[in-house]
């Protein structure tokens, strides 16, 4: 696992890091700044809260996409998968990587075991 590519299986195949914090980046300063200014409880404010708040669950929907194929993919292709034990906890700590590491999504590699857990074995 890593920042610059998602994950890197054992044959050497790197799994690119699509990022997609960093490429809706821009647009979510955007609304924010529309957000911040904003008068405390108008309505044009609870619009742009929720504006803000679309932005964010779509990109975790992104994110949760990407997983889900990455890990359909990874099944299918191997037999048996081994993943590093990281402490994302403490590595998220550190305020130079922690939007990068929150951004790629560690935390979510438990989907491995409950796609695996379903697969039909022959």
């Amino acid at each position: 696992m890593g920042i610059k590519s998602f994950a890197v299986t054992s044959d050497g195949e790197a799994i690119e890091n699509p990022k997609y914090l960093v490429k809706s980046e821009k647009k979510l300063i955007q609304k924010q700044r529309q957000l911040s200014n904003k008068k405390r409880g108008a309505n044009n404010r609870k619009k742009a809260r929720q504006s803000v708040a679309r932005l964010h669950v779509k990109i975790r929907n992104q994110r949760s996409d990407f997983h889900h194929k990455v890990s359909r993919k990874l099944v299918d292709t191997y037999g048996f998968i081994a993943i590093e034990d990281l402490n994302i906890k403490g590595m998220v700590k550190n305020h130079h990587l922690a939007k990068h590491i929150s951004d790629a999504g560690w935390g979510t590699v438990s989907q491995l075991s409950y796609i695996q857990s379903g697969r039909s074995w022959l």
